[in-house]
This record gives C-alpha cells, sequence and structure tokens, in this order.
C-alpha cells in the first residue's frame, strides 16, 4: 500500500492540502526528511559523550536536538511553508493556510538515558487540524505515518503494514509515560480500570495506541502542539480519538501559543461517563 496521491484528470477535486503532499512527493519525502533527523541523532547518540543544556522551562536540550532541527528546517524549507520547530523561533503562521509543526528529538531526558524511547515528530498542518503525521524512531528504524482519510501504516526495512486498534477488551491497558507522572494521573486510571501500565517514553506512546498495543494514553499539564500533531494523525487513522479535557473536544492547532491543554487518546469504542473527565489542575 502507498500514501502518494496520483494525478487523475478525472478525479474530484482534492484539498489544497492534498494537492500540496502530491507536490513534494508524498509522505516519501516526509519519512525522508524524518530518516536524515534520526540518522543525525543516531551519530550524536553513539558517542561517549552528548553534550546538552537546561531550557528556561527545566526542560533538556542536547546537541542531538539541534543538530536534527537543523536537518529537518533545512528540508522542510524547500516546501516552500512555514516551519514551527520546537528548537526554534516560531515563524508566523497568520494567513498561511499549511503550515509544518516539528518536535525534532521529542523525548530528550530518554535520549540522556539512552533508553532508545524517543522519536522525530513531523506534522503538516491544514487550518486548524494535522492532515499529515510521521513518527520516527530512530533506535529501531520505525516510521509510523498516517493520512488523514488513507489510513495509518507501519514503515519497516521497506515494508509498509497497515496498523488498526483493533482491541475489544474492557481491561484497559495504559501508554504511560517514564518521564512524567502524577497521583492524579495514577487515580484516574485505577478508577476508569485500567489493569496494565505499558511504559514508554516520547511520541511513542500515540505508536503504541495506534498499533493496538494500548487503549488509553492520558497526558495532564503543559504540552505542545508539536508533541501531539503526528500522532494525532496516526491515531486518529487507526481508529482511535484525541479529545481536550475536561471539554472532550478534538484537539485543535494553530492556537497563539501553542500550547495544548490536558488531553486524553483513546479507542474511539471506548465511552467515556462525565465523571470520568473532571481533573484537577496539575503542572508537568
Amino acid at each position: 500500500m502507498s500514501f502518494e496521491v496520483a494525478a487523475n484528470q478525472d478525479a474530484p477535486v482534492r484539498p489544497a492540502w492534498e494537492s500540496f503532499l502530491a507536490s513534494i512527493g508524498g509522505t516519501d519525502f516526509i519519512v525522508e526528511v524524518a530518516r536524515n533527523a534520526a540518522s543525525a541523532i543516531m551519530e550524536i547518540y553513539g558517542r561517549a559523550s552528548i553534550t546538552h543544556d537546561t531550557k528556561d522551562d527545566g526542560s533538556p536540550v542536547s546537541e542531538a536536538d539541534v543538530a536534527a532541527a537543523e536537518v529537518i528546517e533545512r528540508m522542510l524549507a524547500t516546501t516552500g511553508k512555514p516551519v514551527v520547530c520546537e528548537e526554534g523561533t516560531p515563524p508566523s503562521i497568520k494567513g498561511h493556510s499549511l503550515y509544518w509543526l516539528v518536535d525534532p528529538l521529542d523525548g530528550t531526558k530518554e535520549f540522556l538515558a539512552r533508553n532508545g524511547e524517543f522519536s522525530v515528530n513531523i506534522a503538516l498542518v491544514a487550518g486548524d487540524e494535522p492532515v499529515v503525521g510521521v513518527i520516527a524512531i530512530p533506535v529501531t528504524g520505525e516510521f509510523y505515518v498516517g493520512v488523514q482519510g488513507k489510513g495509518a501504516e507501519r514503515w519497516m526495512n521497506g515494508e509498509r503494514v497497515r496498523i488498526s486498534n483493533t482491541r475489544t477488551s474492557s481491561s484497559y491497558i495504559a501508554a504511560s509515560s517514564r518521564s512524567y507522572g502524577s497521583p492524579e494521573i495514577d487515580s484516574w486510571l485505577e478508577r476508569f480500570g485500567v489493569g496494565e501500565r505499558l511504559r514508554c517514553g516520547s511520541a511513542i506512546k500515540f505508536c503504541r495506541l495506534a498499533e493496538g498495543k494500548a487503549d488509553i494514553y492520558l497526558r495532564l499539564g503543559r504540552t505542545m502542539e508539536w508533541d501531539t500533531a503526528a500522532g494525532q494523525v496516526i491515531i486518529e487513522e487507526s481508529g482511535c480519538r484525541l479529545v481536550t479535557l475536561p471539554d472532550h473536544l478534538r484537539l485543535t492547532y494553530g492556537k497563539a501559543s501553542f500550547a495544548n491543554s490536558d488531553f486524553l487518546a483513546l479507542r474511539s469504542d471506548i465511552e467515556l461517563p462525565s465523571s470520568a473527565l473532571r481533573f484537577s489542575k496539575v503542572g508537568t
């Protein structure tokens, strides 16, 4: 299966983002960007010593974050669309119907801990919604790819396999962060009937949900749009959804600060009682 959009004079008029995607080489191009960034990251990952610092918000940033950002921004600049990247100064997206959202190295804590659970996240946003998402896992060589209306796939070693969450069990598995957590999250998951935790870092949690290895991913506290955009496309195309809390609305993009509210990603067949959506605000 391929996500490429072929030209067809008899086909109905496509949305602007589909025409743009076809013009840049389709998802193959985006995966190649992620692949180059992953290579830059792995070159640094193999070093005995890795230079890193702490940002104003207390989160770490390494030389690999910077190297991957440079690769991605250089390659995406050829598309002529703005690139909003975690490690750069966000450009103005006003007046742009299409732009990129990028986290060049999601899970810097995991990268520095050398546990392999970090990712490269690239999303194409149309208006206020992500329409194409790619998550690369540099250590394993996996690429998770989602295109709105066309499904989600896992690419590895030249193979492209369709993925979806077909779990039906009412004994839920939660994809949980290795680096972030809170008593509020633990309490809610216990009340909701989560019987097992799948610990993993970065946007890999979205991948595990998309391929049916987990049912729920709850995040309370501050995240940014580049943390979620690629993963949202992938899980929505695999039969899941991502909603804000406590509103239970689909997460949207292009907010002035690029900051997200609390959110819950879960299988689309899981119904939530309204009481389960009430949380106390917590910090990261």
